[in-house]
């Protein structure tokens, strides 16, 4: 397995330096976070990021996206994307006559080839809901930003029932003016979070958690997207089956249920394109 030259427990994918890490170990690094964290002493919050395909692509030309997920004390894989290209540029076989059609046709199904490099896949609730059943243990008060106004205390309500031993949870919607920021941030300063999850979407979420990890808003900062929108947070969105995300096509089943997202598989598109002419330039 290639790996980055600063930290070797780390896969680059396109210039994007991904933790290879399970879904536990990651919680229970992120539990370390909070409890080695002093706000009082020291403003600076420890972040996470979870890149997902469009996430790569931006960043393979953005530099300043780039470094701002680079920086983050956690880089998560989001999505079996990540796995598979993870897979085929530092996985078994290194040769094999037509291997881009094998590997996204048949071998990508096949969890063995899959988790060869990247073992799990940190997307949506699979780290999340751990987490929350780590904060309900560990008695962490937790914060999430993101969503519309109209869907805060329905999502408050939804996830206090999911999680009863969650020490405390706050919410607060996405659409902000630039004139309200300050307010806002005062007032998420003042719950005292362990955790602000912050669901605003790509490249949004990033750049506000980059622009204000040292105001001390919370003791970790995690970029989380659209995570809540699923049912198994008490969101609208139905997750596929755990058969059909065995399988690795979890993304046609959202494919199916929001035809809008038809589009990503352009970004998808580029992204395979990307990896092979990567693996090319890495072989030279």
């Amino acid at each position: 397995m290639k790996k980055t030259s600063e930290l070797t427990d780390k896969v680059d994918v396109l210039g994007v330096h991904i933790d290879n890490l399970s879904i536990n170990s990651a919680n229970t690094m992120i539990g370390d976070f909070i409890d080695s964290s002093n706000l009082s002493a020291h403003s600076s919050s420890y972040y996470v990021v979870k890149p997902y395909v469009e996430f790569i692509t931006k960043a393979h030309k953005d530099t300043s996206i780039r470094s701002i997920i680079n920086k983050a004390d956690l880089v998560l894989p989001d999505g079996i994307s990540l796995q598979w290209a993870s897979s085929y540029l530092y996985g078994e076989p290194h040769k094999a006559f037509l291997k881009t059609i094998r590997s996204l046709l048949f071998w990508i199904h096949k969890k063995d080839w899959r988790s060869q490099v990247i073992t799990q896949s940190h997307g949506g609730p699979n780290q999340t809901v751990p987490l929350l059943k780590l904060a309900e243990k560990n008695g962490w008060n937790i914060g999430i930003l993101g969503g519309k106004p109209d869907e805060i205390i329905t999502r408050k309500q939804n996830l206090t029932k999911l999680f009863p031993r969650l020490n405390n949870i706050y919410c607060w919607h996405g659409y902000f003016a630039s004139e309200d920021i300050q307010k806002l941030l005062d007032d998420i300063k003042s719950k005292d979070l362990d955790i602000l999850f912050v669901a605003m979407g790509f490249p949004v979420q990033e750049k506000f958690i980059y622009a204000n990890k040292e105001k001390g808003l919370a003791k970790v900062l995690i970029g989380e997207g659209g995570t809540f929108d699923y049912d198994e947070l008490g969101g609208r969105t139905k997750r596929a089956s755990k058969k059909v995300q065995k399988c690795g096509l979890e993304w046609l089943w959202r494919v199916i249920i929001q035809p809008r997202r038809i589009l990503r598989l352009f970004s998808i598109l580029k992204f395979i394109i990307l990896i092979k002419r990567f693996s090319s330039k890495s072989r030279v």
